[in-house]
């Protein structure tokens, strides 16, 4: 069965632009299950005001997210004279973001495929490969992940998740493909931005170590028995013991070494944005704080 991939990212692509131009005030915003205090784009955009008035943004209670965000879409919040809505143009950012993420999904499955395929021609069993259903796993869940009804609000519902997700999809994209550098900017933006995704620290070092996934060394064991009995060459053996993958540390220093130059960077820009409206200190007081104790427990937590 074959799946007609383009057209169906283009249709899912279109629906979430009907919404944002043409759907109207849907009052997604204002939903606490889609905007969160973390994720909301009308604290964003307070927190942009406060900080064009030569205020802290994390004055009050309001704005709990990145520095970097107000940096980049914030300009994106401020009223316009076109008469278009403020949020409108940060939606049609989101788009874009989310077919980005779904772009690296689609990889992300194809890498794991050529390498099972690698796997599977190792362990001669070349039929199977042949035998393959014609229906990409990549494909499917870059599909899955585009027509998502979760993924279409967030999207459309002015909030900052889109973001976020696609800093989570760049960072596994990189840990299968063995891309330290691209792998450690994926979680430390994604740690920066939402601090949720710090616990995927041990899947990353997985992937990076061992790489893709692979059929277990016991497989390769008793294939290598087989051929043994049935006289192969010396050649052969050693080839087929040297698919067995082993836990390699080289990746993984090398992205803790990325690791450290990213959060760097990010604390550096950090710092500049807020220099002279506040600092470091706060901003790890009002988003990583606000994360780990929640101490705003009004009912309209996740209204504004």
């Amino acid at each position: 069965m074959a799946i007609r991939y383009w057209p169906m990212a283009g249709a899912a692509v279109g629906f979430r632009l009907v919404l944002v131009l043409f759907g109207g005030d849907l009052h997604l915003a204002s939903r606490p299950e889609v905007s969160t205090p973390l994720t909301s784009l009308r604290r964003l955009a307070e927190g942009y005001w406060l900080k064009q008035a030569s205020v802290s943004p994390y004055s009050g209670s309001m704005y709990h997210g990145s520095p970097l965000l107000l940096s980049v879409l914030g300009p994106l919040t401020s009223s316009r004279p076109d008469g278009h809505h403020a949020h409108i143009y940060c939606s049609l950012i989101f788009v874009a973001v989310d077919f980005l993420a779904a772009m690296l999904i689609r990889a992300t499955g194809h890498e794991l495929e050529m390498a099972r395929n690698r796997s599977l021609k190792s362990l001669d069993l070349t039929k199977a490969v042949k035998d393959t259903v014609n229906v990409s796993a990549g494909d499917v869940a870059s599909l899955i992940y585009l027509w998502n009804p979760w993924a279409i609000v967030t999207c459309v519902g002015s909030c900052t998740s889109p973001i976020e997700n696609l800093m989570v999809v760049i960072m596994i994209y990189g840990s299968c493909s063995r891309l330290a550098p691209l792998a450690a900017f994926g979680y430390v933006m994604a740690t920066h931005l939402s601090l949720y995704p710090a616990i995927l620290i041990v899947p990353v070092i997985l992937l990076l170590g061992y790489g893709l996934d692979a059929p277990p060394p016991k497989v390769f064991v008793i294939k290598g028995s087989i051929a043994r009995k049935s006289d192969v060459s010396d050649n052969d053996k050693t080839s087929r013991q040297r698919v067995v993958q082993q836990f390699s540390w080289k990746p993984v220093l090398h992205f803790i070494f990325w690791l450290f130059i990213w959060s760097c960077h990010v604390l550096l820009l950090s710092s500049v944005i807020l220099k002279k409206v506040g600092g470091l200190h706060e901003m790890f007081e009002k988003t990583y704080g606000f994360i780990l104790t929640v101490k705003d427990l009004s009912p309209n937590i996740g209204v504004l």
